[in-house]
C-alpha cells in the first residue's frame, strides 16, 4: 500500500495533480418504486427535477429545520446515492428508515462496497480511463460503470469525487503510485473543501445545530425554496422570506499550524475585550497553516478580528467564498 505523502505547508503548496483518500465518506443508496418521491419528501431539493446521472449538494432537516446532514445526492442509474461523512449519514439512515417504513423503498448501505478519492488534475483522472469510457464532462454530473461511479464537482473546482469498488481500488492506487502522484491523507481535502466554502457535518455534536442557511447551502444550489412539502420547510422558508438568518459560513486562515485546534474556540475581538465569535464548524491543520469554515454573524466584515482560543496572539485571516451569499 502507497504511504500517504506529507501534507504541504501552505493551501498554495498543493500540486496541481493529486489524490487524496476519503476513509470517513459514507454511502447510502436509496431504490424502488417510491425511491424519489420519498427523498422528494425529506430534501431540502426538487429530487422529481434531477435529471439522469446528475447530482446536487442537499440537507436533511428536523423539523425545527436543523440539518441531520449536508450530502450530496446523486441520481444513479438504478438508484439515488447520498455521500457524506459517516457521522452525519448515520444519523440522517435513521430518521429515513424511520419514515420511509409505509414507502416501496429500500435503504442499503453501500459504503462497504466502495472506496472514496477526491481526484484533481488532468494526470490524475486520466488514470481512470481503464474504469470509465469516458469521465464527466460538467460539474454536478456523474459517470457509473462496472466499477463505481465518478461525479465532477463544483467546488473545490476541477475536482472529481470517486466510488470505486474494493476489488477495483488496488490497482488505482498502484497506478497512482506507479504515476509517481501524491496521495494525501484526508485533511488534504477537508482543507481544499474549506478554501472553498463547503459545509459538512462531521460530529454528533454538530447534528440537528444549523438551519441550511447557515452553512451557506442556498448559495450552493442545495435549496429549492418552490418545491412541496418536507421536513423542516417553513422554518427553512421563514429563514429567507422573513430574513430571520443571522448567520453565514465564512473562511478564515491562521498562519500557523494550530495542533490544539480540536478544543480551539472562535473568538471576536468587541473593544477592548474578545468574546465568542461563532462555532467552528470545519478545521484543517496544513504544515504552516489552519483553515477553518466558521459559522459566524452573517455581517462579518473583514475589519473585524477573529482569534482562536488556542492561538490568542495571531489574529485569523478573513478569506473569500468563491461564491456569493
Amino acid at each position: 500500500m502507497q504511504a500517504n505523502s506529507p501534507l504541504p505547508p501552505k493551501m498554495d503548496a498543493f500540486p496541481d495533480n493529486l489524490v487524496v483518500a476519503l476513509p470517513s465518506m459514507a454511502c447510502v443508496s436509496v431504490s424502488g418504486d417510491d425511491a424519489k418521491t420519498f427523498l422528494h419528501s425529506q430534501l431540502t431539493i426538487d429530487i422529481n427535477k434531477m435529471a439522469d446521472a446528475t447530482v446536487r449538494r442537499s440537507a436533511h432537516c428536523d423539523f425545527k429545520g436543523k440539518s441531520w446532514s449536508v450530502s450530496l445526492v446523486a441520481n444513479g442509474a438504478s438508484a439515488l446515492y447520498l455521500l457524506a461523512g459517516n457521522t452525519p449519514v448515520g444519523a440522517s439512515v435513521e430518521q429515513l428508515k424511520k419514515y420511509g417504513v409505509f414507502s416501496k423503498i429500500e435503504i442499503t448501505s453501500e459504503t462497504e462496497n466502495f472506496d472514496f478519492y477526491l481526484l484533481k488534475g488532468k494526470q490524475t483522472t486520466a488514470l481512470l480511463e481503464g474504469n470509465f469510457a469516458a469521465l464527466p464532462d460538467s460539474p454536478m454530473a456523474m459517470v457509473e460503470s462496472d466499477s463505481g461511479f465518478c461525479i465532477a464537482l463544483d467546488y473545490p473546482a476541477d475536482t472529481v469525487l470517486l466510488a470505486l469498488k474494493k476489488d477495483a481500488a488496488p490497482a488505482f492506487v498502484q497506478a497512482v503510485s506507479d504515476a509517481d502522484l501524491p496521495l494525501f491523507e484526508e485533511t488534504a481535502a477537508t482543507a481544499l473543501d474549506i478554501a472553498s466554502g463547503i459545509p459538512a457535518l462531521t460530529s454528533e455534536e454538530q447534528i440537528n445545530q444549523y438551519v441550511p442557511q447557515m452553512m451557506n447551502l442556498q448559495a450552493l444550489d442545495a435549496i429549492d425554496f418552490n418545491k412541496g412539502c418536507y421536513m423542516g420547510q417553513e422554518v427553512v422558508a421563514r429563514t429567507r422570506y422573513l430574513g430571520r438568518n443571522k448567520r453565514a459560513a465564512m473562511i478564515f486562515k491562521l498562519p500557523e499550524a494550530c495542533e490544539d485546534i480540536a478544543t480551539a474556540k472562535l473568538e471576536k475581538q468587541a473593544g477592548e475585550h474578545w468574546r465568542s465569535g461563532g462555532t467552528i464548524l470545519r478545521a484543517a491543520v496544513l504544515g504552516e497553516e489552519t483553515w477553518l469554515l466558521a459559522v459566524v454573524n452573517n455581517d462579518t466584515t473583514p475589519e473585524d478580528s477573529f482569534r482562536l482560543s488556542t492561538n490568542p496572539a495571531l489574529e485569523l485571516i478573513h478569506c473569500d467564498l468563491p461564491y456569493t451569499l
